[in-house]
């Protein structure tokens, strides 16, 4: 009676794995993980460094397109966008409507998939450049275009064509000269303006689909 107890259980294990194989096969077969992904999203974007002491935390949002030639890697161009206030603690400023600083930019960035899975972690890294436009006045800030370099990581899930993505990255910038370390009405600059350093992150969550 024991044999074939255990003999029932061990076939009743090998169906249910079996089951299961056959549901994620299905999952994959089903979910839309190459072609042309289009997403849009927000979340928070911040600063490092001297920079982070200078500028709060802020909105942001983009929108994203891409094309998945396989299963894994993706090259995707987007739009970037922020909005974001001064710290007033440490930034004298005269505050005007609206956000202190808005932030219009464009990447272009590719995307590894770490698994084939429809719900898949990835790495990217990329290229972007953005127009810093300074709304209020506050020494030591000027409208600038910077450029930058972002690097992160993700997990997106592919349903059918929905696609929704959550990623964290990192903006290495090549300049930070729309923001002085000290306000040029304290010092005499002498043309050897001393810029605030620091890098901004960016944590987003996305959805859209893949057509």
């Amino acid at each position: 009676m024991s044999k074939g107890l255990l003999a029932g259980a061990a076939a009743m294990a090998v169906l249910a794995a079996g089951s299961v194989q056959a549901a994620s096969t299905e999952l994959r077969r089903s979910a839309d993980m190459r072609g042309l992904t289009f997403l849009v999203g927000g979340g928070v974007e911040g600063y490092t460094s001297a920079l982070r002491d200078q500028i709060d935390p802020g909105l942001a949002y983009g929108v994203t397109v891409a094309i998945k030639p396989t299963n894994v890697l993706g090259v995707e161009l987007g739009y970037t966008g922020a909005i974001s206030e001064f710290n007033t603690g440490s930034v004298l400023a005269t505050n005007a409507n609206g956000p202190d600083i808005v932030r219009n930019g464009a990447q272009a960035a590719v995307t590894l998939g770490l698994t084939a899975t429809p719900l898949q972690p990835y790495i990217m890294g990329g290229l972007g450049l953005s127009r810093y436009n300074v709304r209020a006045f506050a020494p030591g800030f000027q409208d600038d275009t910077v450029g930058n370099v972002p690097v992160g990581a993700g997990l997106r899930l592919h349903v059918g064509s929905f696609t929704a993505d959550a990623r964290v990255n990192y903006n290495f910038l090549f300049d930070q000269e729309f923001a002085l370390t000290v306000p040029p009405s304290d010092v005499d600059l002498g043309g050897d303006e001393t810029f605030s350093k620091g890098g901004r992150y960016v944590g987003t969550i996305n959805v859209g689909a893949t057509f």
